[in-house]
């Protein structure tokens, strides 16, 4: 009889397994799951197609899938923060048209593209209570990552990294859109740009992958390294977090890289209690890196070491810092001028040769909140990610440290950094990652 049972407990126990070796058991994942993981799987399609009509395609599906099989939208009373995220894409929009003398259709629809449709997909999963297994989507971020790896060691080895003219997206193609511009960032991101030859540092070119810009692909890698990190197979976290270190730096996105070494020394600061070995190598390796990277001696002296040349140590991307800081410097002084309403528009060049350094630009705390946006738009935005950031400590049982590590690493790239759509689905990715817990043998909880 026992021999009985404990078989029986081994075949239910097998059938039920997330993992059948190295991948995912796709019969034990729930509906929400697949469409979650085939939505990370499928980021290339996405960059193909372009970022900005993602979201409201998202949009468009599910509420095609309800009126398909229950003949409505089944929705819950809104949030205060779906209230609030909602709101601030009419003013982004009301904004825009009273500050702009010609009116874009793009322009005007962007701030409903990115966070009205933001709040529209928040109030589903919210309002159906829809949980993530953290393993499938840190899966799915794993297989990405590889194959990011694999498209520079190919672009990188294979083709030298040539120099090419990047087609455009499937959205430029369907709206026409004009030549490809390298300095004006709307432009480029109607193109499928892979790198950057221009932007070279001890020999490697900046990559882009397969997002608009290599920041977005920066903090993108950065989600995907924090979530697997929460995974408990060392054989799994180390590989695939050491990959995300290496596509960061070859990212070239500086303030990415000191963000999310903040980030890990405050996870290993939470975690020293528990595992001790590994904070301490978190924690280690942070500081090392920030130190490498903050201080200009050292960073001379190991770059020069690595290049063989003090020159192109001391000019890396020496031209961004000034240009962000006079950024800075005019975006504050026009929003003291109109503080309350806000400007709805990046303002003029602070330098002539470049168009992209705007006033408004570089920083979405400064730029899109309090210039572009105003107090007002500022309070909006701000009672939206108070109120989310409540509702996941109100619902903190489950859920994987990740969640509140990332809207740290959102917290402290937003006061240098402009945010885009993937950004917004890793915030909707937060409400409803959760931890698997065991209830016995072959059993776990349900999601939905």
């Amino acid at each position: 009889m026992r021999r009985y049972v404990s078989l029986h407990t081994t075949l239910y126990s097998d059938k039920d397994r997330l993992f059948n070796g190295i991948w995912l058991h796709w019969q034990v994942l729930t509906p929400a799951e697949r469409v979650v993981c085939w939505g990370i799987i499928l980021i290339p399609l996405w960059w193909f197609i372009g970022w900005t009509l993602i979201p409201m395609f998202w949009v468009v599906s599910i509420a095609l899938y309800e009126l398909y099989f229950y003949k409505k939208i089944r929705l819950s009373r809104p949030t205060l923060e779906v209230i609030s995220v909602i709101t601030f894409a009419f003013y982004r929009a009301w904004t825009y048209v009273y500050n702009s003398p010609v009116i874009a259709p793009r322009e005007l629809l962007n701030p409903f593209l990115a966070w009205g449709c933001c709040g529209l997909l928040l109030w589903y999963v919210q309002s159906h209570s829809i949980r993530i297994r953290l393993q499938t989507v840190a899966w799915a971020f794993s297989s990405i990552i590889c194959l990011m790896i694999v498209w520079w060691l190919f672009f990188h080895f294979v083709l030298s990294e040539p120099f090419l003219i990047p087609p455009r997206n499937l959205f430029a193609m369907l709206t026409d859109k004009g030549v490809y511009d390298p300095n004006e960032l709307s432009s480029v991101s109607n193109y499928l740009v892979p790198y950057y030859l221009t932007h070279k540092f001890a020999g490697l070119v900046r990559y882009t992958f397969f997002f608009p810009h290599p920041t977005v692909s920066s903090f993108a890698i950065g989600f995907a390294g924090l979530i697997v990190l929460d995974i408990k197979q060392r054989w799994w976290t180390l590989p695939i977090f050491s990959v995300c270190a290496f596509l960061i730096l070859i990212c070239q996105t500086r303030n990415a890289w000191l963000a999310l070494l903040i980030v890990l020394f405050v996870r290993s600061l939470i975690k020293i209690s528990k595992t001790r070995g590994i904070a301490f190598i978190l924690a280690l390796f942070a500081l090392t890196s920030f130190t490498t990277l903050s201080l200009p001696s050292v960073t001379d002296f190991i770059t020069d070491t690595y290049s063989n040349t003090i020159e192109a140590t001391s000019n890396f991307r020496k031209d961004s810092t000034a240009s962000r800081n006079l950024i800075y410097q005019r975006t504050w002084e026009k929003f003291v001028e109109e503080p309350l309403l806000g400007h709805g528009i990046n303002g003029s060049p602070v330098e002539p040769i470049y168009k992209f350094t705007r006033i408004g630009t570089e920083s979405f705390i400064l730029g899109t909140l309090l210039y572009k946006s105003g107090l007002i738009g500022t309070l909006f935005f701000m009672t939206f990610f108070i109120s989310f950031a409540a509702h996941l400590y109100q619902t903190q049982e489950g859920r994987p440290l990740c969640c509140f590590l990332i809207l740290l690493y959102l917290s402290l790239a937003s006061l240098v950094t402009e945010f885009q759509t993937p950004e917004i689905f890793i915030v909707l990715l937060c409400a409803m990652l959760w931890n698997e817990r065991k209830q016995g043998m072959g059993q776990t909880t349900k999601y939905a």
